[in-house]
């Protein structure tokens, strides 16, 4: 981030910096801290940002006119909340998010239509402590082991660190399970990152060259305006490349760089994906802070598939569907990953 921020912004934006390793805060001019003026503010920066109004059919100048008058008639900051929380539900988008400096009100997600709930379905630590016979952590985010002598096992959460950490890593975790019959790669709770590790990572494992995605930013007033399409190629990368059988899990809490990893990895041959679809997030992010110190992200991409498609609100189905369930995890089952195991 390049802005300066206050040392209370700083620590609401630990709320948030998860979602993606390309975003970005951006504090607009200080106006008058009116509820109309807030609620303008954040109209204009989704207006001349937001980059899925014409994949989605949005109509945001109606949103505007059915909400403006709710603005400006609130009366509190829960008030203004609700308007601004109502305006949001409309974009249905997990990756659009308001976050406030007020205890009594709940930071809001838009695809969840409220604050995102506590997970009930996979626990990392169900699988160190009950499935994994070794573990190597290369840190908190990235590790790789065995679930028996011939079962490969990789956890990624995250793809915020460098894209040289990632090669170094990846090549430790291929040369020490090169022996195993499968790899299984688990990206359940995978909350984003750089799009370009998710490149490389797939890379590891492919045969072929092989178009995983597209993608194109907002770059303009008009809806309509964008930067020119990037074209995604998954390729083998690295000095080897595993090509027997992988199971990627996922689950319906692994979005954004997780899910172009998804997009990436199923382009190669040898991977199935297991689990939960996926959230249907895809888009890099920007923050912009509001007059009254509340903070709001905003998807500024048109992210498609390998087949022109949009997936934004739909996720990427699994070719194996498995849930688990809460009172399985709560008593250290992971039935998913027993199914991929027995696969």
């Amino acid at each position: 981030m390049k802005n300066s921020l206050s040392t209370g912004t700083i620590l609401l934006l630990a709320a948030f910096l998860c979602l993606s390793s390309c975003e970005k805060m951006v504090v607009g001019e200080i106006r008058d801290n009116s509820n109309e003026n807030n609620f303008q503010l954040m109209w204009d920066k989704f207006d001349t940002h937001y980059g899925l109004f014409l994949v989605n059919d949005i109509d945001w100048n109606a949103v505007y006119a059915s909400h403006l008058p709710l603005a400006q008639a609130a009366k509190n900051d829960q008030e203004l909340f609700s308007v601004l929380s109502s305006m949001l539900r409309v974009l249905d988008d997990e990756h659009i998010n308001l976050y406030t400096n007020d205890p009594q009100l709940a930071d809001y997600n838009s695809g969840h239509n409220g604050p995102l709930p506590a997970r009930e379905d996979f626990l990392f630590s169900n699988i160190r402590e009950n499935y994994l016979i070794e573990y190597q952590e290369e840190d908190e985010n990235f590790g790789y082991g065995k679930l028996a002598a011939d079962i490969g096992y990789i956890h990624v959460s995250s793809q915020n660190e460098s894209l040289a950490f990632y090669k170094k890593a990846m090549d430790k975790a291929l040369n020490d399970l090169a022996s195993t019959k499968k790899i299984i790669f688990d990206i359940r709770d995978h909350n984003g990152g750089d799009d370009n590790v998710s490149k490389y990572i797939a890379g590891r494992f492919a045969t072929a060259k092989n178009l995983f995605m597209t993608s194109k930013k907002r770059n303009g007033p008009g809806h309509n305006d964008f930067e020119k399409t990037l074209y995604w190629y998954v390729e083998p990368e690295g000095g080897s490349q595993y090509t027997k059988p992988v199971i990627l899990l996922t689950t319906s809490r692994s979005i954004s760089a997780a899910e172009t990893l998804t997009f990436a990895m199923k382009e190669n041959d040898n991977v199935i994906q297991m689990g939960e679809t996926t959230a249907g997030a895809f888009s890099d992010v920007v923050a912009y802070q509001l007059y009254n110190g509340w903070l709001v992200t905003i998807s500024v991409g048109d992210y498609r598939g390998p087949d022109g498609n949009s997936y934004e609100g739909i996720g990427i189905a699994p070719d194996i569907y498995s849930k688990n369930l809460k009172a399985d995890v709560l008593e250290g089952k992971d039935k998913t990953l027993e199914m991929a195991i027995d696969n």
